[in-house]
């Protein structure tokens, strides 16, 4: 049997039928912030909707039930413990409802609310909230299921029923609830979530030169000493380490950035970035690279699906695809590794130490061996050996005063 259920309750719909859980807060819905935000204590989560609203993720679903959006909490399996969510909400402190599930649990009560402010205490020393509208309590399994059999269809009448049935009551105070109905209450709490994720990491550590316009996802993994510039967004399942610079501009998504490693107006996704790298300015880092340390990553390059040795440097205007790249590698200017031929992907080996000459056409499927050279302007198609020079291009010729004779000519044809 779980200790504790989360129930997030659906049914919510502006005059537009926009589903509340469904509102785009960050980089996620109202409904993935109101998961993210549950204690880790919880042991199961439901989300109690309809087919007009999308599920949320990381929630097991339950339809709703008629008109009482609640009346399909009667049909949840046997806990200790229920906490319920009767509309999304941002939280200004990530630990409210774990304050709450604590206070909850260790008091024994009954029924525990969640309220944004207090105006006092009451005979018993508990907080009375400024607001009497509550949109989070926790319950005990059996004091739920009881004011449920008495058809209560709010929140509030739940509590209330609680209470006249006997239950103590606990309030658990947190400094703002941001409830999420509409597309303004949605990019409140959009600022709210910015301001608390924001600002947690500058307690921890973080320098974060604007934290007004800068985009950071709650589950972002900074460590301290970081640095993160103006217009970066940092989205979920990202890791950047002590030292790093994001910024600014920059956008991670699913990424992992090393310590000392900067990543300048440039993009990544789903890539690791090892430490004292440096990538950009406009950079492009397409998933499934993995780029070791002390590379230098240009302007204007494009790496998709590739490994990059430590020390390599490919410093500007070049596309690498399908590619495992070795230990100090030098891309000149312009290389391209053409790696699909239309209808198929092919890899492309190089070697520890190669040296690539500028506009080298490396033709997948290609190797290189340690030490290859390639001269400039190159169109490689066959293997090249270990240590070996490379030149694959038309040989020079000169016409000598064949500009000149051009040049009279037509100064001729103006007369």
């Amino acid at each position: 049997m779980n200790k504790i259920t989360a129930a997030l309750v659906g049914g919510l719909f502006d005059e537009g039928g926009v589903s509340a859980y469904a509102r785009p807060v960050l980089f996620g819905t109202a409904g993935d912030a109101v998961r993210q935000a549950l204690p880790d204590t919880v042991d199961a989560c439901v989300f109690v909707h309809d087919d007009r609203e999308p599920a949320v993720a990381g929630a097991d679903s339950f339809a709703l039930s008629g008109e009482n959006r609640f009346a399909a909490l009667s049909s949840l399996p046997e806990s200790e413990h229920v906490l319920v969510i009767a509309a999304p909400f941002a939280l200004a402190e990530d630990d409210a409802l774990t304050h709450l599930a604590e206070t909850h649990i260790t008091t024994g009560y009954g029924v525990s609310v969640l309220a944004a402010e207090q105006q006092g205490y009451d005979a018993e020393g508990q907080p009375i909230p400024r607001n009497a509208h509550c949109l989070a309590a926790m319950f005990t399994f059996d004091a739920l299921q009881k004011t449920l059999a008495a058809g209560c269809d709010t929140l509030d009448a739940l509590v209330d029923a609680a209470v006249a049935a006997g239950a103590q009551k606990g309030v658990a105070v947190t400094n703002e609830i941001v409830e999420i109905c509409d597309g303004g209450s949605a990019y409140i709490a959009f600022r709210a979530m910015v301001n608390r994720v924001n600002f947690t990491l500058i307690d921890k550590g973080v320098q974060i030169f604007d934290p007004a316009n800068t985009y950071i996802a709650p589950d972002a993994e900074i460590e301290a000493g970081a640095t993160i510039l103006p217009g970066c967004h940092i989205r979920p399942g990202c890791k950047v380490g002590a030292g790093a610079v994001i910024g600014p501009n920059s956008i991670l998504e699913r990424a992992e950035i090393g310590a000392g490693t900067t990543v300048n107006n440039s993009q990544v996704y789903e890539s690791k970035i090892g430490a004292k790298t440096t990538v950009g300015p406009f950079a492009y880092v397409r998933p499934q690279c993995e780029i070791g340390d002390g590379c230098r990553i240009g302007d204007f390059v494009e790496l998709k699906k590739s490994t990059i040795g430590n020390g390599t440097k490919v410093s500007h205007l070049t596309y690498i695809g399908d590619a495992t790249v070795g230990e100090r590698v030098n891309f000149g200017c312009g290389t391209v590794v053409t790696n699909y031929d239309g209808y198929h992907k092919y890899h492309t080996d190089i070697g520890d130490d190669c040296f690539i000459g500028c506009n080298t056409n490396l033709v997948a499927p290609v190797k290189l061996g340690d030490r290859a050279f390639t001269a400039a302007g190159a169109t490689i198609t066959k293997d090249v050996p270990a240590g070996a020079l490379a030149v694959a291009r038309a040989r020079q010729t000169t016409l000598e005063g064949w500009n000149d004779r051009r040049r009279a000519m037509h100064e001729k044809d103006k007369k």
